[in-house]
């Protein structure tokens, strides 16, 4: 009896990871498809109306289904209304600000290849901040996805990498989008024990479209509202939909089951879904040392998420 009991758990949890992996490598797909979208929509409405418009939208589908969920919205307290605040300003005020002026500057595969490097310094706070245990083959297979990220962005040539043709205007407001996003995941990883994720997912985006209202404002948000095309405007309600209400939710959630460490590490599989939208919808040029770096991207992944 406590055999089949067992069994029958052990199955639960096995479908029950699965489920979770599944619904963070589909959103994991979603942002690699939000570095496409994002370059259409900046090109009309700019990075501060097109950040903004992106998390009104996201917003208030958020907070309509949390709503939806609960039967009222949730009350919380001070202390987490402040993990909620810090969360907003990291994982969408400054992030976005970073990455939708960032891809200007740069074709869509590098950019999604230098925020590949996220997971090393998520690691790095993981265990600096929060006690989280990293073993040597999850230390491997970070090494390896960063190893891939990096001949992609060196163009296979290592001595480049501190050149100022591998770091530009573009390489570095994306690092910027690094920084922020590793805060906003330590963040979210402490505010998780007592706030759920979607209360969390859902007053962080709310919070975040207040504050990118002013600049987006300031940088003629009617006007390029009047003058933009559909496409923009469709990307924009795209990435509203999949990056950021779904994608805030079961970025989250995973973060929650599985720990920020490994959350971060299937994140670096963005820049294959990034470059594979590139190439088909952009045109963009797809070289040996793309292919070769997106190749150990994965082969990282596999190996830091494996048991």
């Amino acid at each position: 009896m406590y055999f089949k009991q067992y069994i029958s758990e052990s199955l639960f949890y096995r479908l029950f990871m699965r489920l979770t992996y599944f619904k963070l490598i589909a959103t994991v797909f979603f942002w690699g498809t939000n570095f496409a979208a994002g370059k259409i929509a900046v090109q009309s409405l700019g990075p501060y109306s097109t950040a903004f418009l992106r998390f009104v939208i996201g917003a208030m589908l958020l907070m309509a289904y949390l709503y939806k969920t609960n039967g009222k919205i949730p009350s919380l307290t001070p202390k987490q209304w402040g993990l909620v605040f810090i969360s907003a300003l990291m994982g969408v005020f400054l992030y976005n600000l970073f990455f939708f002026s960032g891809i200007q500057y740069m074709p869509t595969v590098r950019a999604s290849l230098v925020i590949a490097f996220a997971p090393i310094t998520i690691t790095l706070g993981s265990w600096l901040f929060l006690g989280e245990q990293v073993s040597v083959i999850k230390w491997a297979g970070i090494a390896l996805s960063i190893f891939g990220a990096a001949v992609v962005l060196a163009r296979g040539d290592f001595s480049s990498l501190l050149s100022n043709t591998t770091w530009g205007l573009g390489e570095l407001l994306i690092m910027g989008c690094v920084l922020s996003w590793t805060v906003y995941t330590l963040i979210g990883r402490v505010a998780l024990k007592t706030i759920p994720a979607l209360s969390l997912s859902s007053f962080s985006a709310l919070i975040g479209a207040v504050l990118l209202f002013i600049p987006a404002l300031q940088h003629g948000l009617i006007e390029r509202l009047e003058q933009a095309s559909w496409q923009a405007l469709a990307a924009v309600v795209y990435m509203a939909m999949t990056a950021t209400a779904l994608g805030f939710i079961w970025y989250y959630e995973a973060v929650q089951k599985i720990g920020a460490t490994k959350a971060a590490v299937v994140g670096n599989l963005t820049p294959v879904f990034a470059a594979i939208i590139a190439v088909t919808l952009l045109g963009e040029e797809l070289t040996l040392t793309t292919i070769i770096g997106g190749v150990l991207v994965l082969a990282g992944v596999l190996l830091t998420t494996m048991k």
